[in-house]
């Protein structure tokens, strides 16, 4: 190929690979430093979860229904069980009014900033997921922990 031809080419790599690398990704825990992006899980039963996958803007509905399934599979395998029942999967696309802080410098405090004043809007797509812990299909919501560990996760 020219070198013509492998310019575009690099410049559009390096562009995919700089935004793929902005997504919540599928080993993320929720903490205070990512921005409470990333997974939580919850014991309520001796069988029963709860677990969260909350991303960033970048992430999609299905890419975080994914997300939860495969680590419900995951984790099923890991407690020894084949199955899991889902009981309740919601997933929503919430829209977050985030005011910026503004430094205090100990002057000009009454005069309004007009870019630091401006509240912003970020998105977030969660998945809460509960399942129920199985080693028999109970009914239509019981699936395999085994296909569920090995969902494809679209990736950049």
């Amino acid at each position: 190929m020219s070198a013509s031809i492998l310019a575009p080419v690099r410049w559009l790599l390096l562009v995919t690979l700089l935004l793929g690398g902005c997504a919540t990704s599928y080993h993320s825990e929720k903490s205070f430093w990512n921005g409470q992006t990333g997974f939580s899980q919850t014991r309520l039963g001796p069988t029963t979860w709860q677990l969260e996958f909350v991303g960033n803007d970048l992430v999609d509905r299905e890419t975080a229904r994914k997300y939860v399934l495969k680590r419900a599979g995951e984790m099923a395998l890991a407690e020894g069980y084949r199955r899991l029942r889902v009981d309740e999967l919601t997933i929503s696309r919430d829209a977050i009014r985030v005011t910026p802080s503004r430094p205090v410098f100990d002057f000009d405090e009454d005069e309004p900033d007009p870019f630091l004043d401006e509240m912003h809007v970020q998105h977030t797509t969660s998945a809460l997921l509960v399942f129920t812990l199985d080693n028999e299909a109970t009914d239509k919501n019981s699936l395999s922990a085994e296909y569920l560990v090995n969902i494809e996760i679209n990736s950049v």
